[in-house]
């Protein structure tokens, strides 16, 4: 399977789930010109305005590798007899793997903020967003009790604020990210063996799965969040703000007739 094939399957593996994208045509792709590994990125559309007045935003990545490049182009056969020259027996080769990002945030409007919540509410709200996040995202494969490869992931949420002019930290954004690893197909000349290989179309529906639940969940517990924030009383020394956040809109220019 090459870059562009692999790109395309798991466009339709998450259209199949009922998510959209926001891109018209090709999504965002580099190439490093120095290495040859490409980077591509998925925006989809947020799935419902549930979750106001945050702005969700999600974003997927994936990079490929000059190594799986040069898999895809060759079979596993002739890339060890390039590598290695002619031998009567080669080494076994590994299985191909790409690793794909999610990466959920959710803005205020710009120009917008609110005091950053109590720890009493923001921290049952991050250990309870992880958690549900964890069953979508982190995986381990275990051999004897002990962890021998890792198959998905999740890093811890960040917050983004700013300070204002009396000391009062301001809530501005909330970001996290995980990924999951997706299994990809070897080329074999030996047909016994591209049998024997995984098809492709069952790990990218299952990853498409697993990224459409955690948004979904993403968008609950933001809009729960948000509801809190909304209704909890100012911290103290802080004066309630009506509404309870700003959004701050530029006047329309003049135009010249």
């Amino acid at each position: 399977m090459r870059y562009e094939e692999f790109r395309d399957r798991l466009q339709d593996a998450l259209r199949d789930v009922g998510l959209v994208f926001q891109h018209i045509g090709q999504p965002s792709e580099t190439i490093d010109l120095s290495s040859g590994a490409r980077h591509c990125e998925l925006y989809i559309r947020p799935m419902s305005p549930d979750a106001e007045p945050f702005h969700i935003a999600t974003r997927m990545v994936f990079n490929w590798s000059a190594a799986n490049a040069a898999r895809a182009y060759t079979c596993e056969e002739d890339l060890l007899t390039e590598l290695l020259g002619r031998k009567q027996k080669y080494p076994k080769t590994q299985q191909r793997w790409t690793r794909v990002d999610l990466a959920l945030h959710a803005t205020l409007p710009y120009g917008s903020n609110t005091p950053m919540p109590d720890s009493q509410i923001l921290g049952p709200w991050t250990s309870s967003i992880g958690e549900k996040l964890d069953k979508m995202l982190v995986e381990f494969k275990e051999r004897a009790g002990q962890i021998v490869a890792v198959t998905g992931g999740r890093e811890d949420i960040g917050i983004e604020s700013r300070c204002s002019p009396e000391g009062i930290l301001l809530l501005r954004s909330i970001a996290v990210s995980g990924f999951r690893i997706v299994r990809i197909p070897r080329v074999w000349d030996d047909p016994a063996r591209q049998r024997a290989e995984k098809n492709i179309n069952d790990e990218l529906s299952g990853l498409a799965g697993y990224f459409r639940r955690a948004l979904e969940e993403w968008n609950k517990s933001v809009a729960d969040l948000a509801r809190w924030i909304r209704y909890s009383p100012p911290p103290p020394g802080t004066k309630p703000m009506e509404p309870w956040f700003e959004d701050e809109e530029d006047d329309e220019p003049e135009t010249i007739h």
